[in-house]
């Protein structure tokens, strides 16, 4: 993983597409179908191209940023810092995979969550019952 050492726009990852909420995000192009991808791990898709193609022509990216005919361009954004890196196809994987482990130890615990959810449900149809709210059929 290659530091770039290079402005980075506030809202760089709105701008290429990015919907999520990760702290770092992998941004990858390939000329082969010519689209711009996102991938954070838990959620990818594509992005925006155009902005894309217009942020690597810049002067103060171009010569950061290699292109091959027969091989995708990897970065990885880090939403905290605001640092952007090139990486290989191989510690791209990689990071993806530690940004996946970091989300799902993040997340709650799926039985709790179903207990919670179960115990609102209660309360709410309790509340129903009454403020004698009538159920729609």
């Amino acid at each position: 993983m290659k530091k770039l050492e290079l402005p980075i726009h506030p809202k760089l990852e709105t701008i290429f597409g990015y919907p999520g909420q990760a702290p770092r995000v992998v941004f990858y192009y390939d000329p082969r179908t010519e689209q711009l991808m996102y991938d954070d791990g838990l959620e990818s898709g594509s992005a925006n191209t155009w902005a894309y193609l217009l942020w690597a022509a810049h002067p103060s990216v171009k010569g950061l940023v290699g292109h091959s005919a027969q091989s995708a361009s990897f970065f990885l954004l880090d939403r905290r810092e605001r640092k952007m890196y090139t990486l290989t196809r191989e510690e791209t994987l990689e990071a993806l995979k530690t940004e996946r482990g970091a989300w799902q130890a993040a997340q709650p615990d799926p039985v709790a969550r179903l207990k919670d959810a179960q115990q609102l449900m209660a309360e709410f149809l309790l509340w129903l019952e009454k403020s004698k709210v009538p159920m729609a059929a």
